[in-house]
């Protein structure tokens, strides 16, 4: 089989510029970090199954969930233990995750985490689980150069592997599954719920239509975005402002209320990434590569008119002191001491790491933060009133920029037990196991169906946090193959700021259709990609940076700006053009 080093530093460069403004799941205690589509059922649907008694009825149009809401998985076709498994052993390599390592007795391994014996105990299948605990994409490209790989490997192979999956299997990274997701296959749990879910059958076959991972899958809207505006209601309220939120005008009023009443630099961020996450929704623009909402082609960011728009409205706040000059050179600490002593009211950050941490670390010092603070989310910015937010924050439901999706090596001597394996996870059983653990144990079930945490995880006797406690019961607050479910974010976000604000950055929004879909490109299109990228990158951020800081005006600047950058943007927008148009031929 033929195999070869690989450099991830290229697709890692192309992933930054098409996704920097992704919201995913970048709380805490989950991995990252974003294709939703209403196409046709795939081929897979008109195969007929071994026991027609056993599919389930068809969903209707309105069950079949919408663009960001995934249905849970529904059917237990597969029958565990798994008939054959006995005396096979697989390897399983995936990264152990940071909560994984957090726990004494799994540091190293996610091999003694109960989700992972629990798995093998309900499959009837064993499995070794190998994987760094530093640097992966270094030992991910290592990996590739043994002898044997794994039978198993967890990664990205759309935009996170040169040539996307096509070339990975040319390279035996990865075997086609056509024969086992189907519905008499060792993967028929899976099959059917990508029948139920037909935007996400789409995204994870290549440009000729095969099946190439078991998918991570965001399986709710709630879970695509978890990061927005947070600002401080307290001080808000203390300013004297009861105007709405919803405009970039509103917000130039509260935050002149805000600095009337005494707050230094009502607005910051810790970088210009996070500033443009904030505030770009306003001007119909993300940062690199998107779909625009009017004629649904390939647009640049940088490269529009509402871009330099953008520039001046910062610049404005900037000159009137509303906006933190120095968020070109902030740091992660920066901004939480001015939302926490009051320097500052207004910011860009997740529901867990920043409101909720922020918030609890408040409420135990009432003397220090004050016994009023209390920081809320709210809305991406829009430039006229009532505007649909298309353009704010949100990923995909298939998780392509989480390197966690599933495939089969060329190099496992037993690929249907290998299938059943991670078919277990998209069966209405593995669900619930693979998210949060064993019944009665880590998680309880409502009159609804809905897993809730007991005590064991949210009270830990060890002393084990919240997020800890989760990752050693099950996968629900990490990333891997298979469908997250969002009962695990509210459980875990115990404060009512922390749930509203995932209503408030996910109700009402189109976030998704802006997005560019998981598309592959070709070797030869990914290097060219990467060269151009490379080479605009530094002009981009090196414009930015003096039109921020007012070493050069913008307006001024941009024919010039434009002219140097132009035609490599043009090529890169024609690159990805073609990648989605084979995406959408599919």
């Amino acid at each position: 089989m033929k195999k070869k080093a690989l450099s991830v530093v290229l697709a890692s460069a192309m992933t930054a510029s098409m996704l920097l403004s992704g919201c995913g799941n970048t709380d805490a205690p989950a991995s990252s970090e974003a294709q939703p589509s209403s196409e046709a059922q795939s081929e897979a649907s008109s195969e007929a199954p071994a026991e027609e008694s056993n599919l389930l009825p068809a969903l209707s149009a309105d069950e079949q969930g919408k663009m960001g809401d995934c249905t849970t998985p529904r059917s237990n076709y597969v029958q565990y233990p798994y008939e054959g498994a006995e005396g096979v052993t697989l390897t399983y390599w995936l990264p152990v995750p940071s909560n994984v390592q957090n726990h004494p007795d799994t540091a190293e391994s996610v091999q003694m985490t109960e989700w992972a014996q629990e798995w093998q105990r309900l499959t009837g299948i064993t499995v070794e689980f190998i994987g760094p605990t530093t640097d992966t994409d270094t030992n991910f490209n290592l990996m590739t150069t043994d002898t044997k790989l794994p039978d198993i490997v967890e990664w990205e192979w759309s935009t996170s592997y040169p040539g996307g999956p096509s070339q990975a299997y040319d390279d035996g990274m990865l075997i086609y599954l056509n024969d086992y997701i189907k519905a008499d296959g060792p993967a028929a749990d899976l099959w059917q719920w990508l029948q139920d879910n037909p935007h996400v059958d789409k995204s994870i076959k290549d440009d000729n239509g095969n099946y190439y991972c078991f998918p991570f899958v965001r399986g709710s809207k709630y879970l695509q975005c978890t990061s927005g505006l947070i600002y401080r209601k307290d001080l808000l309220e203390k300013s004297g402002y009861t105007g709405s939120l919803e405009t970039i005008d509103d917000w130039t009023a509260a935050m002149t209320a805000l600095k009337d009443s005494g707050v230094e630099t009502p607005m910051t961020y810790q970088d210009m990434n996070y500033l443009m996450n904030g505030t770009f929704n306003a001007y119909s623009i993300r940062p690199g590569m998107y779909l625009d909402d009017k004629d649904g082609k390939v647009h640049y960011g940088f490269i529009e008119e509402s871009y330099k728009d953008w520039m001046i409205q910062m610049n404005e706040w900037v000159k009137a002191g509303l906006l933190d000059a120095n968020v070109p050179t902030n740091k992660s600490a920066d901004a939480q001491q001015k939302m926490l002593d009051g320097t500052s009211a207004v910011t860009y950050g997740a529901g867990g790491s920043r409101l909720g941490t922020w918030n609890k670390t408040a409420w135990k010092e009432p003397d220090t933060y004050g016994a009023d603070y209390e920081l809320v989310a709210a809305q991406f910015p829009v430039l006229t009133a009532g505007t649909t937010v298309k353009y704010g924050g949100a990923s995909y439901d298939y998780a392509t920029t989480s390197k966690a999706s599933a495939s089969i090596t060329a190099d496992c001597e037993n690929p249907e037990i290998a299938a059943a394996f991670l078919n277990f996870c998209y069966s209405q059983t593995g669900h619930y196991a693979i998210n949060f653990g064993t019944e009665g144990v880590s998680y309880t079930l409502d009159a609804d169906g809905n897993a809730q945490y007991t005590d064991l995880i949210m009270n830990n006797p060890d002393g084990l946090s919240v997020a800890v406690a989760m990752a050693h019961y099950g996968r629900g607050n990490m990333s891997g193959a298979f469908v997250q479910d969002p009962n695990y974010i509210f459980g875990y976000y115990a404060q009512q700021q922390q749930k509203d604000a995932l209503y408030m950055w996910n109700d009402g929004t189109d976030s998704q259709s802006t997005l560019i879909p998981p598309v592959t490109m070709t070797a030869d299109e990914a290097n060219e990609y990467a060269e151009l990228n490379s080479k605009i990158s530094t002009a981009v951020g090196e414009y930015r940076v003096k039109w921020y800081n007012m070493e050069s005006d913008v307006s001024a600047d941009w024919d010039a700006y434009v002219a140097q950058i132009g035609p490599d943007v043009e090529r890169m927008i024609e690159i990805y053009q073609a990648a989605v148009d084979r995406y959408q031929a599919r």
